[in-house]
């Protein structure tokens, strides 16, 4: 580049903002847009710490294996020139460092190398991040960078975009000393960048050619299902006829389209949450390779679920009360999607029920519910069982029941099975009783795994949060055990029912199934008052220690009357007695008959 400014120029701007005419027009913008950030005395550019440059690394997985031949290749002729090569991602971020050894070192004193963050916004201009901002190749020299310290180098970047999307993928940057003539750095970094651009076109054609092969896999097993399957760019690798004859939502699918390249870095579970729902009537499977998502298959619901229709057990779920309903809603909805799920509630809560209740109501109700218990898990019976394929099955259900109870060892193998058993088709349905992302926080539970099993998260609040559903809860449990186990039918005076609703119910509805078995078992009439309850459930503070036999049959004569909404024949039917016996007793005690309504 034969035209560069002198250090004056750059000094007259910084003192007073005005710029001298040998400065290019492109430089004085960048320097304008730097201006008033501050930064100017800046020495080095900010630097990420290593768990956050691994994240940028990880997240630019693809970039970065479309530029290893290139950087492998220039790393090896750069030694001894006193050039370095830098791949940065989207953001600016040094993600990739080769060449000269010295320079290199060099470099570590401004961050120029791995995890130095190279945007405007951060350091001024730079051919890095003003290569960014304009969104075409910048070469720079000594004083036109923006930070004086910075003034010890030249560089010239170019971007990498994806050519089936044109957006920016990263920056491919070659640096060296100020004082090192260099003729040919632009051309050089213009031609590696589209070196790597030509491999992530290989790349792409490679995942087109698996997303096909997947795409026919899973027509054998589903016949003649309409389909759809997208490559990372969002275009179409194959469309069923049918598909396009039955996919009416142009609208729907063309903003579909336009989300997934800007996701389909991310994790598979986070692409397939926020696809969720883009779509209606359509069940999405994001397509991946090891850990890496490729693309999208979408399959169009040919007979679909009717909500309350054909989900008996949800309904009944969500009648107890507002708090159950909005569950019930919940899980109707994500019952429809293949999305992991992570159902979190303290014990007794019922979480193994509506695990069952969203399977049955789900695309997999033909398949099998298997239930795993992880904390009984041991290391070498579940590997032997993974290797003999003796887990998971095509189509079903994997339900993993208290996860954050399981060994590190253990957490591991799972990792490796949901892997193997999603891509085969199986649903993932988690269920903790402690918080999973608190146990991730506390370095207790992998956050790989978590990840993996927290697509999306339903949250069933224990009874004491949800009292209004107290009553209706124990009057569906007590149908239940009358139809299960041939109970008898029991009946609750309102001091009673005041002390259920009352209580904290630790054990939640495990507690209240176990409680309503043992009052069938110990009541004599079906008739339960504050009396008949574990002392645990009585919260009258008068002495009841000193209560006489007259004083508790009294309460039962009263207690079976209001039950009986004041008919004395089934009142004494319930009581075991005649009802003159009754009348007599009433009249013994001075208490009136009720009247006839």
């Amino acid at each position: 580049m034969a035209h560069r400014i002198r250090k004056r120029g750059w000094e007259e701007f910084m003192a007073v903002g005005r710029a001298s005419p040998d400065v290019r027009s492109e430089v004085l913008q960048s320097w304008q847009r730097s201006a008033g950030r501050r930064i100017e005395k800046l020495k080095q550019a900010p630097l990420l710490s290593e768990e956050d440059l691994l994240t940028q690394r990880a997240q630019a997985r693809r970039l970065r294996s479309g530029a290893r031949g290139v950087l492998n290749r220039a790393g090896s002729l750069l030694g001894g020139s006193e050039n370095i090569l830098l791949l940065c991602d989207r953001g600016g971020v040094v993600l990739d460092a080769v060449g000269d050894e010295t320079t290199l070192a060099r470099g570590r004193e401004n961050h120029l190398h791995l995890g130095g963050h190279w945007t405007e916004d951060a350091i001024g201009t730079n051919a890095i991040g003003t290569a960014i901002a304009l969104a075409r190749p910048v070469e720079l020299r000594d004083a036109e960078h923006f930070c004086e310290e910075i003034h010890r180098w030249n560089c010239a970047a170019t971007p990498i975009t994806d050519q089936s999307t044109g957006l920016l993928l990263g920056v491919m940057d070659i640096s060296w000393p100020s004082d090192l003539t260099q003729a040919s750095a632009m051309a050089l970094s213009a031609a590696l960048a589209l070196q790597v651009e030509s491999e992530l076109i290989r790349l792409l054609a490679r995942e087109r050619e698996f997303l096909m092969e997947q795409l026919h896999l899973r027509r054998l097993r589903r016949g003649n299902e309409p389909m759809l399957i997208m490559d990372r760019s969002g275009a179409d690798v194959f469309a069923t006829e049918n598909f396009v004859r039955f996919c009416d939502d142009d609208k729907a699918l063309r903003r579909l389209r336009e989300r997934i390249p800007n996701l389909i870095d991310q994790a598979p579970d986070t692409i397939s949450e926020a696809l969720a729902g883009c779509l209606p009537g359509t069940d999405m499977e994001v397509i991946e390779t090891g850990s890496d998502a490729i693309g999208v298959l979408i399959s169009l619901r040919r007979n679909r679920l009717h909500a309350g229709e054909s989900c008996p057990d949800l309904v009944r779920i969500g009648a107890a009360g507002a708090v159950s309903a909005t569950l019930s809603a919940q899980a109707k909805r994500l019952a429809q999607t293949a999305i992991p799920l992570l159902v979190e509630g303290e014990t007794g809560t019922g979480k193994t029920h509506l695990a069952r209740a969203i399977h049955r109501a789900s695309l997999q109700s033909g398949g099998p519910f298997e239930l795993i218990d992880c904390a009984r898990l041991t290391a070498a019976p579940l590997r032997e069982d993974m290797l003999e394929g003796r887990i998971g099955a095509d189509d079903g259900v994997l339900c993993l029941n208290r996860p954050e109870e399981a060994s590190p060892e253990v957490q591991k193998l799972l990792l490796n099975l949901i892997e193997d058993v999603s891509g085969a088709g199986m649903r993932i349905i988690a269920l903790a009783t402690r918080p999973l992302y608190k146990e991730m926080q506390k370095g207790a539970f992998r956050s790989d795994l978590y990840y993996r099993l927290a697509g999306a998260k339903l949250e069933i609040r224990p009874l004491r949060e949800r009292r209004d559903e107290i009553a209706p809860l124990l009057s569906e449990l007590v149908r239940n055990h009358m139809a299960d186990r041939g109970g008898r039918e029991l009946k609750f005076t309102s001091g009673a029912m005041a002390a259920l609703i009352a209580h904290a119910w630790p054990g939640n509805l495990l507690e209240m199934t176990h409680l309503i078995a043992t009052l069938d078992a110990l009541s004599p009439t079906g008739l339960i008052d504050v009396r008949s309850l574990p002392p645990e459930f009585r919260h009258s503070g008068g002495g009841s220690g000193e209560e006489t036999l007259r004083d508790k049959e009294r309460q039962e004569i009263l207690g079976a009357i209001e039950v009986e909404n004041g008919n004395l024949t089934r009142a004494a039917r319930r009581l075991g007695i005649a009802r003159s016996t009754l009348y007599l007793k009433l009249e013994s005690y001075g208490l009136p008959r009720p009247r006839k309504t």
